[in-house]
């Protein structure tokens, strides 16, 4: 009777519990000592994007893309608040989106010390509940051969033979059986482990090396982006610094023709377009399009040309081409394939300087005015 109560106590006890708590145990052993503030950081990038893509109010942008929401904001805003240094917009902008994302960094922070997230990592949860996992968690963790599932495999070979004597022969096979298939179960579920890691770890690396890039391209444009701020600032900002994503030629539509007001990095095969009879130019037919879409060409083998419509003060409209090779993988990424950040915004950001170069040319039209009349 005495068996037959502990099988049935520790024994169900045993089975219940075991499928709960050794894959926690499991994963507490593998992330043991791994690093987790960097995941923590990243955290919140795929619930960022998964609410902008729910959301659908800004389809395409990467969490890399956040640093130039801020120079954009301003200069699209120039018009309005042309008396406030575009440096404190950007400064703004820039630190109430550290403020948002160290907020959500937290939350994620909270989740990750918490068991049962999918969130969790070991790490967290030792620093943020230190006594907890010293006290309850931490022997377990220490003591890598340890299983609630070889528990119950030895309490079963032990129990399923209670009507012999402990010591017998059979007990002492049925014990080592039960402890030969559990080390194999065992050897199997590493090798698994093993592979699935080496997989994931060839995954990291190349994630790691197009993050890297992308964080690159986007430190330049950025660099190039604050240099021209500081450069309006200092009503030095002119056409020919717009060529931060790749060479480019500007037209102003006058009537039913396309006149070029500049052009840089092309191949100075210079000429205004007529909107009826060039049909084939990619500049037309963003002229054409009053949504702003952009439309491409390739003028010969291995180059392409990008152009898109921006309306401007005073009514006109303008229309900006980008200019590119087939390996320039910068331009590519930036402007065709959305890879690091959506092409409509780095347009957004040419429309904003267009928009603000303009704007001081309609000034010193008036000043200009102003003193012919005198």
């Amino acid at each position: 009777m005495v068996i037959k109560s502990i099988q049935t106590n520790y024994h169900s006890y045993l089975s219940g519990i075991k499928g709960d708590i050794d894959p926690i145990i499991k994963t507490m052993r593998n992330q043991n000592g791994e690093r987790w503030r960097g995941k923590a950081w990243k955290g919140p990038v795929k619930t960022v994007s998964g609410y902008f893509k729910q959301a659908k109010l800004l389809k395409g942008i990467s969490w890399t893309t956040l640093p130039i929401i801020g120079p954009i904001a301003a200069g699209v805003t120039a018009g309005n608040y042309a008396q406030w240094p575009l440096w404190i917009g950007i400064l703004a902008a820039l630190a109430l989106m550290i403020i948002i994302y160290y907020l959500l960094v937290q939350a994620y922070i909270h989740k990750m010390a918490a068991i049962g997230q999918p969130e969790f990592h070991v790490e967290a949860f030792k620093a943020k509940r230190p006594r907890e996992y010293e006290q309850v968690w931490a022997p377990f963790v220490k003591k890598d051969d340890f299983t609630f599932e070889g528990l119950y495999n030895l309490v079963n070979a032990v129990f399923s033979q209670h009507d012999q004597d402990p010591s017998s022969v059979a007990y002492v096979v049925a014990y080592s059986q039960s402890q030969h298939d559990f080390m194999q179960t065992s050897i199997a579920e590493l090798k698994s482990t093993i592979t699935e890691q080496e997989a994931a770890i060839a995954t990291l690396k190349d994630e790691l090396v197009e993050s890297d890039s992308a964080v690159y391209t986007l430190t330049k444009v950025l660099k190039a982006i604050t240099e021209n701020q500081y450069r309006y600032v200092n009503d030095a900002l002119a056409f020919t610094d717009l060529d931060f994503i790749s060479g480019f030629s500007l037209y102003r539509q006058e009537g039913n023709t396309l006149k070029l007001m500049m052009d840089k990095g092309t191949t100075g095969k210079k000429r205004d377009l007529d909107l009826e009879s060039d049909q084939d130019f990619a500049a037309v037919a963003a002229a054409k399009d009053m949504m702003g879409q952009a439309y491409s060409n390739n003028p010969y083998p291995g180059r392409h040309v990008v152009a898109f419509r921006m309306d401007m003060l005073e009514e006109e409209t303008w229309v900006w081409c980008f200019h590119f090779d087939d390996d320039d993988e910068r331009a590519l990424s930036l402007i065709l394939d959305n890879d690091i950040i959506e092409s409509r915004q780095i347009r957004r950001v040419i429309h904003a300087f267009c928009l603000t170069i303009q704007k001081r040319m309609l000034s010193q039209k008036e000043v200009d005015l102003d003193a012919g009349a005198q």
